[in-house]
């Protein structure tokens, strides 16, 4: 069976920088207050992706092939809120645009099957993947009236009094960029009796970077060959319930927007290495409720961050170890009342140091504790209502740990009517309460504020 694809996406809309701190916390303004000239600041991307999907029965094993070329065209700028003023009552505005041009071409085959050695049960995968990317990156910085890279604005209006022209200046990028990514892989599920499976594989991985620098006619890159092992084993003591531990070493390279900051050639074009430890529990103990639990460990090296006091700039941040505990529900408690939450609590700290992080600084914008429930009530066979609500802690904004994005719980409703089998009509209350908090940020001054409350209806149809 061959099936093929094509989309094509269009966005254009205005881009916004948040707002920017003081005292270690958000500062204190109105979340509708914008940073810079709305006029003037814009996202626009274009993609177009075609894929195609094959797959192949061949007696007792399956061949599946999927390909997939895309070509994108993307750019903003955007005008950026920095330090504020001592007194609070200014603070100062940077500007700059970026556009990238990228094209992808990746290709995965891979073949899966069964077979038996005796009393024992294989589930086999085999495959490979290559793939080529091509980005251009060019960036322009913004000039103040003419000559300045920076300027100081009212808080209480904080506009662009002056004109703004936007051109290079020393340090941005103008560069082409090529990788090229072949991969293998084979792993084995092995079945040892009705209690006890097993599984093993492993992932060999070649990236290959080039980094040309348009300006200086300069060339740089790495070429990496990476192994990627997994093991785990699965233990089913009764029926309803998994038990499992697994170990995984995964890869990311570098990509997009990092390209447009590179400083230290080697290092930061040099792939993110992942190392999970985890454990856990999925016990379906009623047929349409299932509980599960995780603990984990995971270990990144070679990490990168947005620089705390730059938001344009990629920085090196050393190693980091997360330890965690996830618990989730989901299903039916009742035959019309379902439920879906879960809590996490995470400690996420900087275990090897940098200039920019250091040993024993909190990973940014990860919560040591965060909780959601959501329950939906049948109330009758056409009409049903649903509330959930979410709570984080605070988090730090960025890898320095000096300013600090509160805690907060915010509380979602919906109702639904099907008007037909094939069509309903749904209504979503967004931020019930109206809370203000602040959602994520860039770095320390660039802090983004969650949406006030929200309404939205919908028409859902089926065909």
């Amino acid at each position: 069976m061959l099936t093929a694809g094509f989309e094509h996406a269009w966005d254009h809309r205005t881009a916004d920088r948040g707002i920017s701190s003081f005292a270690s916390r958000p500062l204190a303004v109105d979340v509708s207050t914008y940073f810079g000239n709305p006029s003037e600041t814009y996202v626009r991307a274009r993609a177009d992706i075609f894929s195609t999907a094959f797959e192949q029965r061949l007696g007792s094993w399956t061949l599946r092939d999927r390909f997939h070329v895309a070509d994108y065209d993307r750019g903003y700028q955007n005008f950026v809120p920095g330090a504020v003023t001592t007194d609070a009552t200014a603070v100062s505005l940077t500007a700059y645009n970026n556009h990238t041009d990228r094209s992808n071409v990746f290709n995965q085959t891979d073949l899966t099957g069964s077979l038996e050695t005796g009393p024992v049960r294989h589930i086999l995968l085999a495959g490979a993947e290559f793939g080529r990317q091509l980005t251009d990156n060019f960036r322009n910085t913004g000039y103040f009236g003419g000559a300045s890279t920076s300027i100081v604005v009212p808080v209480s209006d904080p506009g662009v009094p002056v004109p703004v022209t936007f051109r290079q200046s020393a340090t941005d990028a103008d560069n082409h960029v090529k990788t090229v990514v072949s991969a293998a892989y084979v792993q084995d599920q092995v079945e040892l009796t009705r209690l006890v499976q097993l599984v093993g594989g492993v992932r060999a991985d070649s990236f290959d970077v080039q980094l040309h620098n348009n300006r200086d006619a300069s060339d740089a890159g790495r070429t990496d060959v990476l192994v990627s092992p997994r093991a785990g084993v699965i233990v089913k003591p009764i029926a309803p319930m998994s038990i499992y531990s697994s170990y995984t070493v995964s890869y990311l390279p570098s990509a997009g927007d990092q390209f447009s900051s590179v400083t230290t050639i080697t290092e930061q074009l040099k792939p993110e290495r992942f190392t999970n430890y985890e454990a856990g529990v999925k016990w379906d103990f009623r047929p349409a409720l299932a509980f599960t639990s995780a603990v984990y460990r995971l270990d990144r090296t070679n990490t990168r961050s947005i620089d705390p006091l730059d938001a344009t700039r990629i920085v090196q941040t050393g190693s980091q170890r997360t330890n965690g505990v996830e618990l989730g529900l989901t299903g039916r408690l009742t035959l019309r009342w379902q439920v879906a939450g879960g809590y996490a609590w995470q400690d996420a700290f900087v275990t090897g140091a940098t200039s920019s992080a250091r040993e024993g600084a909190r990973v940014a914008q990860v919560p040591r504790h965060s909780l959601s429930m959501w329950n939906l009530y049948q109330i009758h066979p056409r009409f049903a209502l649903a509330a959930g609500a979410i709570h984080r802690a605070e988090v730090f904004a960025a890898i320095d740990n000096t300013v600090v994005l509160p805690s907060f719980t915010t509380v979602d409703a919906a109702a639904y009517y099907s008007v037909t089998r094939r069509a309903r009509l749904q209504l979503n209350v967004e931020n019930l309460l109206d809370r203000r908090y602040y959602a994520n940020a860039d770095n320390n001054t660039n802090i983004s504020p969650g949406p006030l409350r929200a309404v939205r209806v919908g028409l859902i149809a089926a065909f």
